[in-house]
Protein backbone atom coordinates (compact mmCIF):
# COMPACT_ATOMS: atom_id res chain seq x y z
CA UNK A 1 0.00 0.00 0.00
CA UNK A 2 1.24 3.48 -0.88
CA UNK A 3 2.68 5.42 2.05
CA UNK A 4 0.70 8.44 0.79
CA UNK A 5 -2.59 6.48 0.68
CA UNK A 6 -2.40 5.01 4.21
CA UNK A 7 -2.80 8.35 6.12
CA UNK A 8 -5.75 9.21 3.89
CA UNK A 9 -7.46 5.92 4.78
CA UNK A 10 -6.93 6.59 8.49
CA UNK A 11 -8.32 10.11 8.10
CA UNK A 12 -11.35 8.83 6.20
CA UNK A 13 -12.00 6.19 8.88
CA UNK A 14 -11.75 8.80 11.61
CA UNK A 15 -14.14 11.11 9.78
CA UNK A 16 -16.57 8.24 9.24
CA UNK A 17 -16.49 7.33 12.93
CA UNK A 18 -17.00 10.97 13.91
CA UNK A 19 -19.93 11.24 11.50
CA UNK A 20 -21.57 8.08 12.86
CA UNK A 21 -20.99 9.33 16.42
CA UNK A 22 -22.65 12.65 15.63
CA UNK A 23 -25.55 10.98 13.82
CA UNK A 24 -26.56 8.82 16.78
CA UNK A 25 -30.09 9.78 17.94
CA UNK A 26 -29.04 9.11 21.54
CA UNK A 27 -26.01 11.39 21.62
CA UNK A 28 -28.07 14.51 22.38
CA UNK A 29 -30.17 13.11 25.27
CA UNK A 30 -27.04 11.48 26.67
CA UNK A 31 -25.23 14.80 26.62
CA UNK A 32 -28.25 16.42 28.30
CA UNK A 33 -27.99 13.90 31.14
CA UNK A 34 -24.25 14.56 31.44
CA UNK A 35 -24.79 18.33 31.49
CA UNK A 36 -27.48 18.11 34.16
CA UNK A 37 -25.29 15.96 36.39
CA UNK A 38 -22.34 18.30 35.90
CA UNK A 39 -24.32 21.44 36.75
CA UNK A 40 -27.06 20.25 39.14
CA UNK A 41 -25.92 17.17 41.10
CA UNK A 42 -25.73 17.95 44.81
CA UNK A 43 -22.08 16.87 45.12
CA UNK A 44 -20.26 19.13 42.64
CA UNK A 45 -16.94 17.26 42.73
CA UNK A 46 -18.51 13.85 42.16
CA UNK A 47 -20.82 15.28 39.53
CA UNK A 48 -17.92 16.74 37.54
CA UNK A 49 -15.91 13.52 37.70
CA UNK A 50 -18.93 11.48 36.59
CA UNK A 51 -19.71 13.86 33.73
CA UNK A 52 -16.13 13.77 32.48
CA UNK A 53 -16.13 9.98 32.49
CA UNK A 54 -19.45 9.61 30.67
CA UNK A 55 -19.27 12.46 28.15
CA UNK A 56 -20.70 11.22 24.84
CA UNK A 57 -21.90 7.88 26.25
CA UNK A 58 -25.25 8.12 24.47
CA UNK A 59 -23.65 7.69 21.03
CA UNK A 60 -22.99 4.00 21.76
CA UNK A 61 -26.67 3.22 22.39
CA UNK A 62 -28.31 1.09 19.72
CA UNK A 63 -31.96 1.50 20.77
CA UNK A 64 -34.14 3.36 23.24
CA UNK A 65 -34.06 0.38 25.60
CA UNK A 66 -30.29 0.19 25.32
CA UNK A 67 -29.99 3.92 26.01
CA UNK A 68 -32.20 3.57 29.08
CA UNK A 69 -30.08 0.68 30.34
CA UNK A 70 -26.81 2.54 29.74
CA UNK A 71 -28.15 5.68 31.42
CA UNK A 72 -29.43 3.91 34.49
CA UNK A 73 -26.22 1.87 34.82
CA UNK A 74 -24.14 5.05 34.62
CA UNK A 75 -26.32 6.94 37.11
CA UNK A 76 -26.05 4.07 39.60
CA UNK A 77 -22.32 4.87 39.86
CA UNK A 78 -23.29 8.09 41.67
CA UNK A 79 -24.69 5.93 44.49
CA UNK A 80 -27.32 8.53 45.35
CA UNK A 81 -31.03 8.33 46.02
CA UNK A 82 -33.44 10.46 43.99
CA UNK A 83 -31.22 9.83 40.98
CA UNK A 84 -32.68 7.68 38.23
CA UNK A 85 -33.77 7.65 34.59
CA UNK A 86 -37.45 7.22 33.72
CA UNK A 87 -38.24 6.75 30.01
CA UNK A 88 -41.63 7.75 28.63
CA UNK A 89 -44.21 5.01 29.01
CA UNK A 90 -42.84 3.67 32.29
CA UNK A 91 -44.67 3.70 35.60
CA UNK A 92 -41.97 5.84 37.21
CA UNK A 93 -42.29 8.47 34.46
CA UNK A 94 -46.05 8.65 34.99
CA UNK A 95 -45.73 8.83 38.79
CA UNK A 96 -43.15 11.63 38.71
CA UNK A 97 -45.18 13.50 36.09
CA UNK A 98 -48.20 13.41 38.39
CA UNK A 99 -46.26 14.45 41.50
CA UNK A 100 -44.50 17.31 39.69
CA UNK A 101 -47.28 18.12 37.22
CA UNK A 102 -47.25 21.83 38.01
CA UNK A 103 -43.46 22.05 38.09
CA UNK A 104 -43.22 20.30 34.71
CA UNK A 105 -46.08 22.46 33.33
CA UNK A 106 -48.08 19.46 32.15
CA UNK A 107 -51.74 20.18 31.32
CA UNK A 108 -52.82 16.60 32.03
CA UNK A 109 -51.33 13.33 33.26
CA UNK A 110 -53.32 10.15 32.61
CA UNK A 111 -52.07 6.58 32.43
CA UNK A 112 -53.61 3.08 32.46
CA UNK A 113 -54.17 1.57 35.89
CA UNK A 114 -55.83 -1.46 37.44
CA UNK A 115 -55.73 0.04 40.94
CA UNK A 116 -52.73 -1.93 42.17
CA UNK A 117 -49.02 -1.48 42.78
CA UNK A 118 -47.12 -4.28 41.04
CA UNK A 119 -43.59 -5.26 42.08
CA UNK A 120 -41.17 -7.01 39.73
CA UNK A 121 -39.06 -9.65 41.50
CA UNK A 122 -36.73 -12.41 40.26
CA UNK A 123 -39.73 -14.73 40.62
CA UNK A 124 -42.03 -12.58 38.48
CA UNK A 125 -44.54 -9.76 38.89
CA UNK A 126 -46.52 -9.68 42.14
CA UNK A 127 -49.37 -7.50 43.42
CA UNK A 128 -47.82 -5.59 46.32
CA UNK A 129 -50.69 -3.23 47.17
CA UNK A 130 -54.23 -3.70 45.89
CA UNK A 131 -55.91 -0.34 46.38
CA UNK A 132 -59.28 -0.49 48.15
CA UNK A 133 -62.31 -0.18 45.87
CA UNK A 134 -60.17 -0.15 42.71
CA UNK A 135 -60.74 -2.36 39.62
CA UNK A 136 -58.24 -5.01 40.78
CA UNK A 137 -59.76 -5.22 44.25
CA UNK A 138 -63.26 -5.55 42.82
CA UNK A 139 -62.06 -8.35 40.53
CA UNK A 140 -60.58 -10.27 43.47
CA UNK A 141 -56.83 -9.66 43.02
CA UNK A 142 -55.00 -10.24 46.30
CA UNK A 143 -51.72 -9.10 47.75
CA UNK A 144 -49.08 -11.64 46.72
CA UNK A 145 -50.79 -12.81 43.54
CA UNK A 146 -48.37 -13.36 40.66
CA UNK A 147 -49.44 -11.80 37.36
CA UNK A 148 -48.62 -14.20 34.55
CA UNK A 149 -50.34 -12.89 31.43
CA UNK A 150 -52.85 -10.41 30.01
CA UNK A 151 -55.14 -11.64 27.25
CA UNK A 152 -52.77 -14.55 26.70
CA UNK A 153 -49.60 -12.43 26.42
CA UNK A 154 -46.93 -12.31 29.13
CA UNK A 155 -47.47 -9.52 31.64
CA UNK A 156 -44.81 -6.80 31.40
CA UNK A 157 -46.28 -3.70 33.04
CA UNK A 158 -49.54 -1.90 33.72
CA UNK A 159 -48.23 0.97 31.61
CA UNK A 160 -48.51 -1.26 28.53
CA UNK A 161 -52.31 -1.61 28.88
CA UNK A 162 -53.26 1.53 26.91
CA UNK A 163 -55.20 -0.47 24.32
CA UNK A 164 -57.20 -2.24 27.06
CA UNK A 165 -58.53 0.86 28.85
CA UNK A 166 -62.25 0.50 29.66
CA UNK A 167 -62.26 -3.02 28.22
CA UNK A 168 -62.82 -6.07 30.43
CA UNK A 169 -59.44 -7.81 30.30
CA UNK A 170 -58.40 -11.33 31.24
CA UNK A 171 -55.51 -11.46 33.70
CA UNK A 172 -54.06 -14.88 34.40
CA UNK A 173 -52.68 -15.05 37.94
CA UNK A 174 -50.98 -17.62 40.15
CA UNK A 175 -52.10 -17.42 43.77
CA UNK A 176 -50.21 -20.40 45.13
CA UNK A 177 -46.87 -21.59 43.80
CA UNK A 178 -47.43 -24.48 41.41
CA UNK A 179 -51.22 -24.30 41.61
CA UNK A 180 -53.47 -24.10 38.58
CA UNK A 181 -53.56 -20.47 37.34
CA UNK A 182 -56.73 -18.44 37.82
CA UNK A 183 -58.24 -15.96 35.37
CA UNK A 184 -59.57 -12.65 36.72
CA UNK A 185 -61.40 -10.10 34.60
CA UNK A 186 -60.12 -6.60 35.38
CA UNK A 187 -61.06 -3.45 33.50
CA UNK A 188 -58.11 -1.02 33.27
CA UNK A 189 -58.92 2.68 33.51
CA UNK A 190 -57.15 5.95 32.79
CA UNK A 191 -56.13 7.80 35.94
CA UNK A 192 -53.90 10.53 37.22
CA UNK A 193 -51.63 8.53 39.58
CA UNK A 194 -51.69 11.18 42.30
CA UNK A 195 -55.49 11.28 42.20
CA UNK A 196 -55.56 7.49 42.45
CA UNK A 197 -53.27 7.51 45.49
CA UNK A 198 -55.50 10.06 47.20
CA UNK A 199 -58.59 7.98 46.45
CA UNK A 200 -56.83 4.87 47.75
CA UNK A 201 -55.78 6.71 50.91
CA UNK A 202 -59.38 7.74 51.55
CA UNK A 203 -60.72 4.27 50.74
CA UNK A 204 -58.22 2.64 53.12
CA UNK A 205 -59.49 4.69 56.07
CA UNK A 206 -61.08 2.41 58.64
CA UNK A 207 -61.30 1.56 62.34
CA UNK A 208 -60.61 -2.09 63.16
CA UNK A 209 -61.75 -3.88 66.30
CA UNK A 210 -58.56 -5.68 67.32
CA UNK A 211 -57.81 -7.41 70.62
CA UNK A 212 -60.59 -5.51 72.34
CA UNK A 213 -59.34 -2.11 71.18
CA UNK A 214 -60.39 0.16 68.31
CA UNK A 215 -57.38 0.67 66.04
CA UNK A 216 -57.56 3.22 63.22
CA UNK A 217 -55.72 2.63 59.95
CA UNK A 218 -54.82 4.66 56.89
CA UNK A 219 -52.45 3.96 54.01
CA UNK A 220 -50.30 6.79 52.64
CA UNK A 221 -48.84 5.25 49.48
CA UNK A 222 -47.59 8.73 48.66
CA UNK A 223 -47.03 11.68 50.95
CA UNK A 224 -46.08 14.14 48.19
CA UNK A 225 -48.30 17.17 48.48
CA UNK A 226 -50.41 18.82 51.18
CA UNK A 227 -53.54 16.93 50.09
CA UNK A 228 -52.25 13.70 51.64
CA UNK A 229 -51.50 15.34 54.97
CA UNK A 230 -54.89 17.06 54.95
CA UNK A 231 -56.69 13.78 54.30
CA UNK A 232 -54.98 12.18 57.28
CA UNK A 233 -55.73 15.22 59.44
CA UNK A 234 -59.41 15.01 58.51
CA UNK A 235 -59.49 11.32 59.45
CA UNK A 236 -57.73 11.89 62.78
CA UNK A 237 -60.27 14.49 63.86
CA UNK A 238 -63.34 12.80 62.42
CA UNK A 239 -63.31 9.07 61.46
CA UNK A 240 -60.71 8.22 64.11
CA UNK A 241 -62.03 10.41 66.92
CA UNK A 242 -63.24 7.45 68.99
CA UNK A 243 -60.32 5.14 68.13
CA UNK A 244 -57.80 4.09 70.78
CA UNK A 245 -54.69 4.09 68.55
CA UNK A 246 -53.73 4.61 64.92
CA UNK A 247 -51.59 2.74 62.38
CA UNK A 248 -50.22 4.85 59.52
CA UNK A 249 -48.94 2.75 56.62
CA UNK A 250 -45.84 4.33 55.04
CA UNK A 251 -44.73 1.25 53.08
CA UNK A 252 -43.57 1.57 49.47
CA UNK A 253 -44.79 4.26 47.10
CA UNK A 254 -43.35 7.77 47.23
CA UNK A 255 -42.11 10.03 50.03
CA UNK A 256 -42.64 13.77 49.99
CA UNK A 257 -43.99 14.33 53.52
CA UNK A 258 -43.60 17.95 54.58
CA UNK A 259 -42.06 18.46 58.05
CA UNK A 260 -45.36 20.11 59.07
CA UNK A 261 -46.75 16.55 59.04
CA UNK A 262 -45.41 16.34 62.59
CA UNK A 263 -47.79 19.09 63.71
CA UNK A 264 -50.61 16.55 63.59
CA UNK A 265 -49.06 14.88 66.65
CA UNK A 266 -47.71 17.89 68.56
CA UNK A 267 -48.42 17.33 72.24
CA UNK A 268 -47.42 20.88 73.10
CA UNK A 269 -50.72 22.14 71.66
CA UNK A 270 -53.05 22.59 74.65
CA UNK A 271 -56.10 20.43 75.17
CA UNK A 272 -59.49 22.03 75.46
CA UNK A 273 -62.61 21.16 77.41
CA UNK A 274 -65.91 22.67 76.47
CA UNK A 275 -68.35 22.96 79.38
CA UNK A 276 -72.03 23.29 78.55
CA UNK A 277 -74.66 25.01 80.68
CA UNK A 278 -75.71 21.58 81.89
CA UNK A 279 -72.21 21.02 83.24
CA UNK A 280 -71.35 18.37 80.66
CA UNK A 281 -67.65 18.37 79.81
CA UNK A 282 -66.59 17.83 76.18
CA UNK A 283 -62.81 17.32 75.90
CA UNK A 284 -61.21 18.14 72.55
CA UNK A 285 -57.67 18.17 71.22
CA UNK A 286 -56.45 19.79 68.02
CA UNK A 287 -53.73 17.15 67.69
CA UNK A 288 -53.59 13.34 68.00
CA UNK A 289 -52.33 12.26 71.45
CA UNK A 290 -53.10 8.55 71.43
CA UNK A 291 -50.61 5.81 70.45
CA UNK A 292 -49.22 5.91 66.89
CA UNK A 293 -47.66 3.05 64.97
CA UNK A 294 -45.79 3.84 61.76
CA UNK A 295 -45.62 0.86 59.42
CA UNK A 296 -42.46 1.12 57.29
CA UNK A 297 -40.25 -1.06 55.10
CA UNK A 298 -37.19 -0.93 52.88
CA UNK A 299 -39.08 1.14 50.33
CA UNK A 300 -40.24 3.82 52.79
CA UNK A 301 -38.19 6.75 51.64
CA UNK A 302 -37.49 10.45 51.61
CA UNK A 303 -40.03 12.55 53.55
CA UNK A 304 -41.53 9.43 55.08
CA UNK A 305 -38.14 8.66 56.62
CA UNK A 306 -37.83 12.19 57.99
CA UNK A 307 -41.20 11.80 59.71
CA UNK A 308 -40.36 8.30 60.97
CA UNK A 309 -36.95 9.40 62.33
CA UNK A 310 -38.36 12.43 64.11
CA UNK A 311 -41.43 10.74 65.58
CA UNK A 312 -39.28 7.89 66.88
CA UNK A 313 -36.74 10.33 68.33
CA UNK A 314 -39.47 12.30 70.12
CA UNK A 315 -41.25 9.20 71.36
CA UNK A 316 -44.36 9.99 69.32
CA UNK A 317 -44.56 6.67 67.44
CA UNK A 318 -43.51 3.03 67.44
CA UNK A 319 -41.97 1.86 64.16
CA UNK A 320 -42.99 -1.59 62.93
CA UNK A 321 -41.80 -3.44 59.82
CA UNK A 322 -38.35 -3.13 58.31
CA UNK A 323 -35.45 -0.65 58.24
CA UNK A 324 -36.25 2.24 55.89
CA UNK A 325 -34.53 2.93 52.57
CA UNK A 326 -31.99 5.56 53.56
CA UNK A 327 -33.02 7.63 50.56
CA UNK A 328 -33.07 11.16 51.94
CA UNK A 329 -31.75 13.60 49.36
CA UNK A 330 -33.77 16.34 47.69
CA UNK A 331 -34.51 15.47 44.07
CA UNK A 332 -35.97 17.29 41.08
CA UNK A 333 -37.28 15.97 37.74
CA UNK A 334 -35.54 17.24 34.60
CA UNK A 335 -37.22 16.68 31.25
CA UNK A 336 -34.98 15.73 28.33
CA UNK A 337 -35.59 16.69 24.70
CA UNK A 338 -36.96 13.16 24.18
CA UNK A 339 -39.63 13.65 26.84
CA UNK A 340 -37.90 11.19 29.16
CA UNK A 341 -37.28 12.25 32.76
CA UNK A 342 -34.03 12.42 34.66
CA UNK A 343 -34.67 12.45 38.41
CA UNK A 344 -31.62 14.02 40.00
CA UNK A 345 -30.51 14.61 43.59
CA UNK A 346 -29.78 18.33 43.85
CA UNK A 347 -29.40 18.85 47.60
CA UNK A 348 -28.30 16.95 50.69
CA UNK A 349 -30.65 16.91 53.68
CA UNK A 350 -29.85 16.92 57.40
CA UNK A 351 -32.49 16.12 60.01
CA UNK A 352 -31.57 17.52 63.42
CA UNK A 353 -27.93 17.38 62.34
CA UNK A 354 -28.21 13.78 61.13
CA UNK A 355 -27.68 12.65 57.53
CA UNK A 356 -30.09 9.79 56.86
CA UNK A 357 -28.94 9.21 53.26
CA UNK A 358 -27.52 5.70 53.06
CA UNK A 359 -28.41 5.11 56.71
CA UNK A 360 -32.19 5.05 57.05
CA UNK A 361 -34.23 4.52 60.18
CA UNK A 362 -34.29 1.27 62.19
CA UNK A 363 -37.62 -0.04 63.42
CA UNK A 364 -38.64 -0.86 66.97
CA UNK A 365 -40.36 -4.10 65.98
CA UNK A 366 -38.83 -6.03 63.08
CA UNK A 367 -41.23 -7.99 60.86
CA UNK A 368 -39.98 -9.57 57.61
CA UNK A 369 -42.07 -9.23 54.47
CA UNK A 370 -43.48 -12.29 52.70
CA UNK A 371 -44.95 -10.98 49.45
CA UNK A 372 -44.83 -13.78 46.84
CA UNK A 373 -47.92 -15.97 47.08
CA UNK A 374 -49.14 -14.24 50.23
CA UNK A 375 -52.80 -15.00 49.37
CA UNK A 376 -53.80 -11.60 50.71
CA UNK A 377 -52.05 -12.05 54.05
CA UNK A 378 -50.03 -9.18 55.48
CA UNK A 379 -47.98 -10.14 58.59
CA UNK A 380 -46.44 -6.67 58.89
CA UNK A 381 -49.86 -5.04 59.13
CA UNK A 382 -51.06 -7.72 61.53
CA UNK A 383 -48.13 -7.01 63.85
CA UNK A 384 -48.68 -3.25 63.61
CA UNK A 385 -52.28 -3.75 64.73
CA UNK A 386 -51.07 -5.91 67.63
CA UNK A 387 -48.59 -3.26 68.76
CA UNK A 388 -51.17 -0.48 68.47
CA UNK A 389 -53.77 -2.43 70.43
CA UNK A 390 -51.27 -3.23 73.17
CA UNK A 391 -50.18 0.42 73.42
CA UNK A 392 -53.74 1.70 73.62
CA UNK A 393 -54.83 2.80 77.10
CA UNK A 394 -57.19 0.53 79.01
CA UNK A 395 -60.88 1.43 78.74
Amino acid sequence: MSKRLYPRILLAAALLATSAHAASPFLKPGDEVVDHVRTRFYDAKRGEAWATKHQGYGAAATSADDFAWRTQAALSELNASHTAFYPRGTTGHADLSAIFQRHLKLPKVEVPSIGADIQETPQGFFARHVFAHGPAAKAGLLRGDRLLSVEGKSFTSVASLTQRVNKPTRFTIERTLGAEPTVLTITPRLVNPKAEWLDAQHASTRVIDHQGRRVAYQQLYSCAGPEHQQKLQDALSDDFAQADAVVIDFRDGWGGCNPTFLNLFDRAVPRFVGIGRDGRRNPWSATWRKPVVLLVNGNSRSGKEIVAFTMKRLGLATLVGQHTAGAVLAGTPLRLSTGDLLYLAVEAVEVEGVLLEGVGVPVDVEVPDTLPYASGKDPQLDKALDVAATAAPSP
